[in-house]
């Protein structure tokens, strides 16, 4: 047989040692024999197996890729002097290259002895590996599109591996190609192919999956050697069984992914496989989580803080960790552990960059101060602003602007608007989709087909896109957008999701017996007869103590007055409370909220103003008969004193100048 094979000879050549070395160059396990000729068969078998051998070309440089396949493309047979040509790079260069491609048992040599030159000797590619080497492009993408239809392509029934048969159940009468294609790629046989799935490989089909369908070879080794696994084992076992493809093309160098049949992508599409649970981990409850108008109502919530209580930065330009803690206690809870490494945002840092937005917030000295009209944003009507946020949120990315650190959303940076409408898309296509299935069909879609996509950058890439979908698909949830199912995390629309991005229409009106209001003041409410302005008001007026299927809130005479300075009125909590309780409202609880409503002991501690002030009261109204109506004056606090906009000083001396009035400016 040695007599035949050129590759045999040259191993045959090989020391045990070298054996040895150059096994350890393909990847392959310890040598199993002691006899050398033995190791020699079991090498030869090795390099015939296509895993092995694209494992070896992977290891290529892009230098080597190019000498190789330019042997491969000349009838597997170049000189020294015909490469270093093809090349352009000098002969002394080229031959150390090959040398390390002799090292690999890729090519061999035949000196020409006939020249002092090597410029003639020859360089061979041995002709068992050339035949199994693609040099095939990744044409538009092509590559990725692998099915079980191209796999099985030409073949014969016979090539179909027994394990595939097996775990497919294939039944013994399939006498064709085509029918056993019809049956590999039923839902009933990828069903029981999964289930015969060992849990790392399993887990390897998802990890595939959440590429986008094609992953790289490198990431899925690391994946499964952290996995405490035998990459040598589960990737051929998954290959043997049709799960993935194992593709190798050339992109300068040689590139080689696994790749999901378009078949099984479909039918996970509609059959997530959930990935296995490390032993030991603590599932989270099952239950329905939303955040309603939650998110807005903090908002408001921060801007009552900060006027009442103010922040001061730190001297990084950061809030202080104390006011972090200070202002979570004061903020509803909104379940934002969609992504569990991200379950620790401080609200703080989501709200602060929505106000900088809706310019209501900037930065004076060391403080966090507010601006604009206050007042008329809270007095807004809770949807007009959760429009107007997701709006503003929607243009972020556009807006070239670079405002201080406590401004940005660092941790869970804003959304871009383009990856937001295709994760709502699909939500609204599937209606009930799982998180897994976004981030595949998306990544498959956006980045994998994308004109001018590379895999060299594949990596970089999709941590990016993961990034992309995780803030949309966060600030979705976030917003009340989304109602996430724990622990498995499949999503729909809520609510509030179908109102806002399908104009649906809100049942605004509570059953009769939706609360129930004990003697203590505290107030049972049922999700299911409560609308979800109700359950908003609520929010606002009393104070959150539980929730387990039911609301339990405590009315307290703080949290309703905070509802008043949240600028929501009193009747309209009042008639709410009489139209949703079954009972008729205790006249002892009317007396106290019309007490608690009544004169709120409020102090306001102007900043931004200038007080104007005459001697006679006539002047102060022949001064106001030209500057009020102009946003000048704030406030007119006696007959002889104004507070007027400390930005608008100069106008007011521009007046008294024409009135011929005399000036004394105290600075």
């Amino acid at each position: 047989m040695s007599g035949e094979s050129v590759l045999l000879q040259e191993l045959e050549k090989l020391e045990l040692n070298d054996l040895k070395k150059t096994a350890a160059l393909w990847n392959i396990p310890k040598l199993p024999f002691k006899e050398k000729n033995k190791n020699v068969k079991f090498l030869f078998d090795s390099f015939l197996d296509e895993f092995y051998l694209k494992g070896v070309l992977e290891k290529l440089t892009v230098l080597q890729v190019n000498i190789y396949t330019s042997i491969l493309k000349n009838k597997n047979v170049l000189t020294l002097g015909e490469i270093s040509r093809k090349v352009n790079i000098p002969p002394i260069n080229v031959e150390m290259e090959l040398n390390l491609l002799r090292k690999y048992q890729l090519v061999y040599q035949r000196k020409n002895r006939e020249r002092l030159t090597n410029n003639l000797d020859k360089y061979h590619a041995f002709d068992e590996l050339a035949a199994l080497v693609s040099l095939d492009q990744n044409l538009k993408g092509d590559k990725y599109k692998v099915s079980v239809e191209k796999l099985l392509d030409r073949k014969k029934l016979t090539d179909i591996s027994n394990e595939w048969k097996k775990a497919v159940k294939a039944p013994a009468k399939i006498d064709s190609i085509r029918k056993f294609i019809t049956h590999a790629t039923s839902d009933e046989a990828y069903e029981a192919a999964i289930v015969s799935l060992s849990e790392l490989e399993r887990d390897t089909v998802v990890r595939i999956y959440l590429s986008g369908g094609a992953a790289d070879a490198d990431d899925i080794r690391s994946f499964i050697v952290m996995s405490r696994g035998k990459y040598e084992t589960i990737i051929p076992a998954l290959v043997e069984k049709g799960m993935i493809a194992d593709v190798c093309f050339v992109e300068e160098k040689f590139v080689r992914i696994f790749a999901l049949p378009e078949e099984l992508l479909k039918y996970i599409q509609n059959n997530p496989i959930l990935p296995s649970v490390k032993k030991g981990t603590r599932q989270r409850q099952e239950k329905l989580a939303t955040n309603e108008l939650d998110f807005f109502l903090n908002t408001k919530k921060l801007l009552s803080y900060i006027s009442r209580k103010g922040l001061v930065l730190a001297k990084s330009g950061k809030v202080k960790q104390a006011d972090h803690k200070r202002t979570e206690q004061e903020l509803l809870n909104p379940d934002i552990s969609i992504f569990p490494e991200k379950s620790q945002i401080y609200q703080m840092e989501l709200i602060l960059p929505i106000l900088k937005l809706l310019n209501l917030a900037d930065i004076k000295g060391e403080n966090i101060i507010l601006r604009g009209d206050l007042d008329g944003f809270l007095s807004k009507d809770i949807f007009e602003i959760m429009k107007l946020v997701i709006h503003e949120v929607n243009e972020a990315r556009m807006k070239r602007v670079n405002p201080p650190e406590v401004f940005q959303p660092t941790e869970m940076p804003f959304y871009d608007k383009m990856i937001l409408d295709k994760c709502v898309n699909l939500i609204i296509k599937s209606k009930r989709i799982h998180l897994s299935v976004i981030f595949s069909n998306i990544i498959r879609e956006h980045l994998i087909f994308s004109p001018g996509f590379r895999t060299k950058n594949f990596q970089t890439d999709l941590a990016d896109l993961r990034k992309e979908i995780m803030s949309a698909i966060f600030y979705l949830h976030l917003f009340g957008l989304l109602e996430v199912e724990y622990p498995n995390r499949f999503l729909t629309l809520s609510k509030l999701g179908e109102y806002f991005f399908q104009t649906g229409e809100l049942a605004g009106v509570t059953e009769k017996g939706g609360i129930t209001i004990n003697p203590d003041f505290s107030v049972i409410a049922f999700p299911e007869k409560v609308s979800i302005y109700g359950i908003h008001l609520l929010k606002a007026f009393t104070e959150l103590k539980d929730y387990d299927r039911v609301y339990t809130f405590v009315l307290t005479k703080e949290a309703y007055q905070l509802g008043i300075l949240l600028g929501y009125k009193t009747n309209e909590f009042v008639d709410f409370l009489k139209a949703s309780s079954k009972a008729e409202l205790a006249q002892n609880l009317l007396f106290l909220l019309e007490d608690w409503g009544g004169n709120l002991p409020v102090v306001e501690v102007a900043e931004d103003c200038v007080l104007v002030r005459t001697k006679d009261q006539n002047v102060m109204e022949l001064l106001l008969g030209q500057i009020k109506g102009k946003k000048i004056v704030l406030d007119e606090i006696g007959p002889t004193a104004v507070l007027v906009d400390k930005t608008r000083v100069q106008d007011v001396i521009t007046v008294a100048e024409k009135l011929n009035l005399i000036i004394n400016l105290t600075r």
